[in-house]
């Protein structure tokens, strides 16, 4: 695995806006990126005429219908495709999407090349198969495995599953990622994010217990606490040279 230039990483959780109406929206991702976020997340869709667009499941509840089956021009206005948000926020921003339909990851790896960079693209998924043969399919992208909870006495045995499937990233709820367990993963080979920071304080202690992102939807915050934490490390690094 190739690490990342910048770590750690901070993901807008979808686009990192606080208020439910305005989360996944273009606003919010134009929003983040203006805020100095250099990462986002969102759960992505395939519609029916191909496009992969942003989407949470409030916004499919509300649809009541598939977006598998609709069209793009069917969707509200405020519901951005993938491009629309490399367009808004450039090529160069770390893209972390919930693969809820897999049937998308063509599509979306295909806009990532032609719009951004996919080495910056983080698909994530909860089956070790279809991530083992998303690695095959496309090399160039970043794999993620999510979970919840991780006992101590499991996680070389799964985290060593995870780095023959090829992944990348193991995706751990945020009060889980200790720095024992950040240790684990690291030995294994593999990147540690921890996800469902509400607030800058949670994401500065997910940090701080040595993962290497954070996904939190408060996007001011969680900018100024990353930046915090490079400084901190590069400092660490410096005293040990």
């Amino acid at each position: 695995m190739t690490v990342p230039p910048e770590l750690p990483i901070g993901f807008a959780h979808r686009g990192g806006a606080q208020h439910r109406r305005l989360q996944n929206t273009l606003a919010a991702f134009r929003q983040s990126c203006a805020l100095g976020a250099t990462g986002v997340e969102s759960d992505v869709a395939l519609t029916a005429d191909g496009v992969a667009v942003l989407i949470h499941p409030g916004i499919l509840a509300r649809l009541r219908r598939p977006v598998s089956g609709l069209r793009r021009d069917q969707l509200p206005p405020y519901v951005p495709t993938l491009a629309d948000v490399y367009r808004e926020c450039g090529p160069n921003i770390d893209v972390a999407l919930d693969m809820a339909a897999p049937a998308a990851v063509a599509h979306v790896v295909a806009t990532a090349r032609e719009h951004g960079d996919p080495s910056r693209l983080w698909l994530t998924y909860w089956r070790v198969d279809v991530l083992a043969t998303w690695r095959r399919r496309f090399p160039d992208v970043r794999l993620v495995f999510p979970t919840l909870l991780l006992r101590t006495g499991s996680v070389e045995r799964r985290c060593a599953s995870l780095r023959d499937a090829g992944v990348d990233a193991l995706n751990l709820y945020h009060p889980n990622c200790t720095p024992s367990r950040a240790a684990m993963v690291h030995a294994c080979g593999l990147l540690l994010f921890g996800w469902g920071a509400r607030s800058a304080t949670a994401a500065s202690r997910t940090l701080r217990h040595g993962a290497d992102g954070v996904f939190c939807d408060d996007a001011a915050g969680m900018v100024a606490v990353v930046a915090a934490e490079r400084r901190r490390r590069q400092r660490v690094l410096s005293g040990a040279r």
